[in-house]
């Protein structure tokens, strides 16, 4: 029998999910605390703070204002899903993949010509967003996509803007998938943080070849990974 090897935070989602299933845990019971689960699995508190993460993006539980979390009301979907990322057609995420290749590199070569300093200071304040996200250890899907919006914003094109928004469903969840795909791995973090700073620089520096290039770079790494992902590569 081959022995299938898991991250330590994918483990403890799913757990939580066999006891959401399982009814231990019923809609609208709150989870035990993170001090609690660290030491009902055994683990440290990096791993649990992923794992409620992830569950927190597939809807299976929601976080409440003073800490702590609950469980979501019972939804069929919810418990028919691994989560909603392995549902997702795999060509339709190949073919958004290298649709925003196509526009967003173009995108961000304009968005370096035609930015202004209060365009500068909103694409700042979402990668600094998107850096609280990683230093979190949150998946930080909709700071990475905030801080792609705004690059799109500083073209001043809004015909490209409405193509962004038009594919804005799938576009969440590919993200969503990319990302989560990285938690509990420290490298792909790190890298995917600093492609974004990459990004921001250039930018900053109104050098349109290298926001060019650094976008490019940045979406066709996402690619390859996702080919990995679904075993088109070795």
């Amino acid at each position: 029998m081959k022995i299938e090897r898991k991250k330590v935070s994918m483990q403890v989602v799913d757990h939580l999910k066999q006891m959401i299933k399982d009814k231990k845990l019923k809609p609208g019971d709150k989870l035990p605390s993170e001090n609690q689960l660290t030491e009902m699995f055994g683990v440290s508190r990096t791993p649990v703070r992923e794992a409620l993460s992830v569950l927190e993006a597939s809807g299976l539980i929601m976080s409440r204002q003073g800490g702590g979390s609950v469980v979501q009301t019972a939804s069929i979907d919810h418990f028919l899903e691994e989560t909603q990322f392995e549902f997702v057609d795999s060509q339709d995420i190949l073919n958004l993949l290298e649709t925003r290749i196509i526009v967003e590199t173009g995108g961000a070569r304009m968005a370096a010509e035609r930015r202004t300093s209060e365009d500068l200071k909103i694409i700042k304040k979402k990668l600094e967003a998107v850096r609280k996200a990683y230093e979190h250890n949150e998946i930080g899907h909709q700071e990475d996509i905030a801080f792609h919006t705004a690059i799109t914003e500083a073209t001043h094109n809004p015909i490209l803007l409405r193509t962004m928004k038009n594919m804005s469903d799938l576009y969440e969840k590919a993200v969503k998938f990319s990302l989560m795909k990285n938690m509990g791995i420290l490298g792909k973090r790190t890298k995917v943080l600093n492609e974004h700073e990459r990004l921001f620089n250039a930018l900053e520096l109104g050098d349109s070849a290298e926001a060019e290039k650094a976008m490019y770079e940045h979406l066709n790494n996402a690619k390859k990974k996702f080919e990995q992902e679904i075993g088109r590569l070795p």
